[in-house]
């Protein structure tokens, strides 16, 4: 997953901040703290989450994790979301103490995090998407997409479904940027652009014009997931009980069109 850096508005935030204010930065609260349930973040990404650290506690945060973070404080009943900054997927790998009690960072399932921490069910897909230029046939299935020209961007986990698992039999292009496969896309030099699901909404959002449709999704990972830190008063069945809640009363899907543009979890399965 990327991290779309937010440091412009962050190092703004938090000169004025520090320009306003002589007093010492706040401590993260502990775990367990009363006074709501102690969420780490790992801020940089200006939809999902973003905001201003100071010393370790979050002055102001913002995104899509964070209002998830918020949902499922007041389902599990602590009322609201206290947060902390620490790079927690960094620190679930290295062993080293949690420091709160969940963790939304775009951790995905694998086997280090599993050994460190206990892992909810996903509230994230991290499957690719599939966007279409104006005009081309809406694909079935994958097998339709091998025979049209792709495209996906350079480095980016679309490039590696594209060549593993889709297998187009014309060369695909690889873009340079997203600005350069919306180009290509425009002007009809490939026929399907592959995008990172979480990234299609924004990838699309002011193009609708000169763009096609988001058709669908190509299975990829187990989605993003919520780390419970062991020995921090919380049952990882809760809160895979109370993310269940949220996408079956809509909640989930309601923020992701708000934050990404669209509900990733919505998009047809290519198959």
């Amino acid at each position: 997953m990327r991290r779309l850096a937010a440091a412009v508005f962050a190092l703004t935030c938090i000169a004025a901040f520090a320009a306003g204010s002589g007093a010492a930065a706040p401590a993260p609260p502990p775990v367990g703290a009363p006074g709501g349930l102690v969420v780490a973040l790992d801020l940089g990404d200006a939809s999902l989450q973003a905001g201003v650290v100071r010393g370790g506690a979050v002055l102001l945060a913002r995104g899509f994790e964070v209002e998830v973070a918020k949902a499922l404080a007041r389902r599990l009943g602590s009322g609201r979301a206290r947060f902390v900054e620490m790079r927690p997927a960094v620190r679930l790998l290295a062993g080293a103490p949690a420091g709160w009690q969940l963790a939304l960072a775009s951790i995905e399932p694998t086997r280090a995090a599993r050994a460190a921490a206990d892992l909810s069910v996903p509230y994230l897909t991290t499957d690719v998407a599939v966007v279409l230029r104006r005009g081309a046939p809406r694909p079935r299935g994958i097998g339709d997409l091998r025979g049209l020209v792709l495209c996906a961007g350079k480095g980016s986990e679309a490039v590696r479904v594209l060549r593993g698992t889709v297998r187009p039999r014309r060369t695909p292009l690889v873009a340079s940027d997203d600005d350069r496969l919306r180009t290509l896309l425009r002007t009809g030099a490939c026929d399907a652009g592959l995008v990172p699901a979480v990234e299609a909404g924004r990838f699309v959002h002011g193009h609708g014009g000169e763009l096609g449709a988001v058709t669908g999704r190509i299975r990829e990972g187990d989605g993003l997931v919520v780390a419970v830190a062991r020995g921090a008063g919380l049952d990882v069945a809760a809160v895979d009980r109370a993310l269940r809640r949220l996408r079956a009363d809509g909640t989930l899907g309601r923020l992701a069109r708000s934050w990404l543009g669209l509900d990733p979890a919505r998009l047809r399965v290519l198959r």
